[in-house]
């Protein structure tokens, strides 16, 4: 059998990075002051990178300094070395870094390993996610909600146990589950029908619904001590989330001004002194070679920076327009319109995904108060395309705030009379907004009102 050789060409698509690239996605979701830090470091690191105000009363030439290998060595002394021991400090890495390195590698599967480092971009400090989070990580990863359902349900299943459930309530039922799973009594007692009367301490009654001794009962209570309601809390112990506001918003005469913070950031440019070294024909190969690639790294970082600058600032403008009744109309989440990450990204023309890394990390300081960007992303509801979720939530708060105290309206009932307001959305929903809102069912707003009488 001969063997024969052939070329073949094919074509093929794929997505590389370029470095600059990177450095646009590095400096992207950074705040105003780590972005003043990392300007530091890059004046530190490349000498053709310098401030524009800084100006020498003795500007070198080529030929007072040293050429060649010499001049590597002028430029690239390592200050480390000279450091000692004792003052280096050790890195300490963001807590969501901490839970990264703690549950990714756990995650075998590559889809699911990339959805669940999403999911813990959106983790508040307790280690919970919200219902508005969650929607926000569908609309990043482009999966479903039931396959990031899917993945939440296996993070919380790895120690502490619970990170990334939705409340203290559903993590405690998770560290119950998987510490004690023999235990029928700790686990009734968990049931959201039965944490009404654990708030009162009414042991007995509670012993005699579960079918157990108050002895029994005690020990689900000692195993329940154990638990903990944030276990989130482990890995940003000792690490504070300060709020770092770098967009202001200001009402002139009826009209938004957004005023972007970038006072305390330095002037940049590329060195004069670099540029010479190119244009001057006696500079050595080896000097030139230096010198164009500090000075390409220069102009990556600052196209980074513009870049960063002007898609901010893009992206605030769209989200302050869409929601400018809100801002006009009074500050109550009603007034805010339905938005998602693909509109925004489809008008400030980029990845969603860049979106996601501005707004769920960044401030907005309006005249009413400073709101996470992300809060200005609410999702429709049901078959309502133009009322956001948070809108819904307020309708229906007022509408159970006003219902008649003799007969307060089942889930049924407000589906229905949402409905009468053009709103149309399932009892479940109406459930799960009901309890979002901490409100209790028809039942328990009677038996409430009812006391409240007496």
């Amino acid at each position: 059998m001969k063997q024969k050789q052939e070329l073949n060409l094919k074509q093929k698509q794929s997505l590389r990075l370029t470095n600059q690239i990177r450095l646009f996605i590095e400096l992207l979701p950074l705040t105003h002051l780590e972005l003043k830090e990392k300007i530091e470091e890059a004046l530190q690191e490349n000498p053709a990178l310098e401030i524009r105000n800084e100006e020498p009363d003795h500007e070198p030439s080529v030929l007072d300094l040293p050429r060649g290998e010499e001049f590597l060595e002028f430029y690239y002394d390592d200050e480390e070395e000279k450091t000692p021991p004792e003052a280096l400090v050790p890195y300490e890495p963001e807590p969501r870094e901490k839970i990264k390195r703690n549950f990714l590698p756990v995650f075998p599967d590559e889809r699911e390993r990339k959805i669940a480092e999403v999911l813990i971009d959106y983790l508040d400090p307790k280690g919970f996610l919200d219902s508005e989070s969650l929607e926000m990580v569908v609309q990043e990863t482009g999966e479903s909600a039931e396959k990031i359902e899917e993945v939440r349900k296996k993070m919380m299943e790895i120690p502490p146990y619970g990170v990334g459930a939705r409340n203290s309530f559903e993590a405690l039922k998770v560290q119950a589950k998987v510490k004690h799973p023999e235990d029928r009594i700790l686990q009734l007692l968990l049931e959201e029908e039965n944490l009404g009367l654990l708030k009162k301490r009414a042991y007995e009654e509670i012993a005699q619904k579960l079918g157990c001794s108050l002895s029994e009962l005690k020990g689900a209570l000692e195993k329940l001590k154990t638990l903990d309601p944030f276990p989130g809390s482990h890995f940003f112990r000792g690490a504070s989330e300060p709020i770092y506001v770098d967009i202001n918003l200001v009402e002139e005469n009826g009209d938004l001004k957004i005023l972007i913070r970038e006072e305390e950031l330095p002037p940049l440019r590329i060195s004069p002194f670099f540029i010479r070294i190119l244009e001057d024909p006696s500079s050595p190969e080896t000097l030139k070679k230096y010198a164009r690639s500090k000075i390409k790294a220069a102009q990556w970082f600052l196209s980074a920076i513009a870049q960063r600058k002007e898609t901010l600032r893009k992206t605030v403008e769209y989200i302050v327009e869409k929601q400018k009744e809100f801002f006009l109309k009074g500050y109550n989440p009603e007034y805010l319109k339905p938005l998602n990450l693909r509109e925004v990204a489809s008008a400030v023309g980029v990845h969603e995904s860049t979106i996601s890394r501005i707004v769920s990390s960044r401030y907005i300081s309006t005249p009413n108060g400073t709101y996470r960007l992300k809060f200005f992303f609410p999702s429709s509801s049901g078959q309502n395309s133009r009322v956001s979720s948070a809108r819904v939530k307020e309708i229906l708060r007022k509408i159970i705030e006003n219902e008649p105290k003799d007969s307060p309206y089942s889930d049924e009932d407000l589906a229905a009379l949402l409905r009468r307001k053009g709103i149309i959305i399932s009892r479940r929903t109406v459930a799960k907004y009901r309890e979002e809102l901490g409100i209790e069912n028809a039942g328990k707003r009677k038996r409430k009102y009812r006391l409240e009488v007496l």
